[in-house]
């Protein structure tokens, strides 16, 4: 098996620039302007050499070609026009201090300016986390204000302890308008219980192994749940840290017997190809480790680098190949790149593939990470296109075929909770696997609470930051001038 490393030396691209900048009195005046350019000028070079529809950017005579642009505005007007993947940034030493975890605005529709914040993503061993913040919860308050688009950002964002007061959404009466008249029943988020302290920002790191158990069927037999949120190896003082974890969880469901799983992928954009192998390795049926998985195929400039993965026995280590016989897959809006390509390396493989939520986004390309450590830099342009083994694709994306959504919010509950809305769906499947089963949204006491809009949905700094984007990540090379 050809395996994806990157080997020599690190890539050098000489910047130069068509042209030269002068002026009217005749002086060149290149070295001033130079470092206004260096970086566009690095990216273009790079891309023509490396980017995967090189033949449909941006040519340098065109008259909106612009080298003066930030690096995010100019890979924009750069890269082939259906390129939504390819992505520009700087090289963080570390990640700022945040509280860990990520919430959507509801508004308030008893106060005009005032917005409720549901948590949609906690990170352990945060700040959101030790004050016992849970997915699902609601904050109705912060040290005493309500929540406001202007106020929004100092106070959920912010840096500083805070206190918060939380709240629950539950049917409500509200009383009539007319005199006499007969009280209605609403949903509505009301404060409930004591407030909430939560300690000062920190720097966090979010473990893409987020959460994860076995759960017991109406029969007494046993199903996992692994909640995986990006496919990330590890930290850079220890690269192997959360693929140990994903072999110790493999080798801890071996010694319990478990032959099936549900896989929690709502959440998972993308993250690195090895860590796609490993898992797919991990859950593949026994007689398929070392046969193909899936195919990178590269433009002609690079048809060299073109590449089989495998479901390479040697990944293991000290984890445990699960052999499983269905696996059901929680997606949603978010779910791309890396996750689907687990699907693409597992689809007709495992006996039972069921995808439970939303259809998935259709990333079937990956992308390298190209750092100019000079100026701080990182360019990460499209450098292959995923198949499977026949030569198929899935850019249209996956099909759910349990379709299921959470706008019931009494059903918004913490990962892992067997009420939770998709989580249900897939144990009520296991539980029924001769009956079919309804696609409508859960419901509790035959009616389901009415959805709201969302207003804006804020993740948090740390939160799945290891997945490089959105999408499959390759590696980096670095520059050096």
């Amino acid at each position: 098996m050809k395996r994806f490393t990157k080997k020599g030396s690190p890539l050098v691209l000489a910047l130069a620039l068509v042209g030269s900048i002068s002026f009217s009195c005749g002086q060149d005046r290149w070295k001033e302007y130079e470092p206004l350019t260096a970086v566009d000028t690095w990216m273009y070079g790079l891309m023509q050499q490396e980017y995967l529809w090189y033949k449909d950017m941006l040519p340098q005579d065109d008259k909106s070609y612009n080298p003066f642009q930030a690096p995010a505005t100019f890979l924009s007007a750069i890269r082939a026009k259906n390129d939504n993947v390819s992505f520009v940034d700087t090289v963080m030493e570390s990640l700022p201090p945040s509280y860990g975890f990520d919430y959507s605005l509801v508004r308030n529709p008893d106060i005009d300016t005032a917005f409720n914040a549901l948590v949609t993503y906690v990170i352990p061993h945060s700040p959101a986390d030790a004050a016992g913040l849970k997915r699902g919860n609601w904050i109705v308050k912060v040290d005493t204000s309500y929540i406001s688009k202007k106020y929004e950002v100092p106070l959920l964002q912010g840096t500083k302890a805070t206190r918060l007061q939380m709240g629950i959404y539950k049917e409500v009466e509200i009383p009539s308008e007319i005199e006499g008249g007969e009280p209605t029943k609403a949903w509505r988020v009301v404060p409930e219980g004591d407030p909430v302290d939560m300690g000062a920002a920190e720097v966090v790191e979010d473990d893409p192994v987020h959460y994860h158990t076995v759960l017991e069927l109406n029969d007494g037999s046993k199903v996992g749940y692994l909640m995986y949120s990006n496919f990330t190896a590890g930290t850079d003082d220890n690269p192997e840290k959360y693929n140990d974890e994903l072999r110790a969880w493999s080798a801890s469901l071996a010694s319990q017997g478990v032959d099936r799983l549900i896989l929690d992928l709502r959440y998972n954009a993308g993250g690195t190809i090895d860590c796609v192998q490993l898992l797919a390795t991990l859950l593949a049926p026994a007689r398929y480790l070392d046969q193909d998985m899936v195919m990178l195929r590269y433009s002609d400039k690079n048809a060299a680098k073109d590449a089989t993965l495998t479901f390479d026995s040697q990944l293991i280590g000290q984890g445990k190949n699960l052999d499983l016989k269905l696996i059901y897959v929680l997606t949603g809006s978010e779910t791309g790149g890396g996750a689907e390509m687990l699907m693409c390396g597992l689809n007709k493989r495992t006996p039972a593939l069921g995808i439970v939520g939303a259809n998935t986004r259709g990333v079937n390309v990956a992308t390298e990470r190209f750092v100019n450590e000079e100026y701080h830099w990182a360019v990460n342009p499209v450098v292959c296109t995923v198949y499977d083994t026949s030569g198929g694709t899935y850019a249209s994306g996956y099909v759910a075929n349990i379709p299921a959504s959470a706008t019931d919010y009494t059903l918004f509950l913490p990962f892992g909770d067997p009420r939770e809305a998709l989580l249900a769906k897939a144990l009520e499947a296991l539980n029924n696997p001769a009956q079919p089963t309804d696609p409508g949204d859960a419901t509790r006491n035959g009616a389901a609470a009415p959805g709201f809009r969302v207003e804006k949905s804020v993740s948090d700094p740390a939160s799945r930051v290891y997945a490089g984007g959105r999408g499959i990540k390759i590696g980096k090379r670095a520059y050096r001038r």
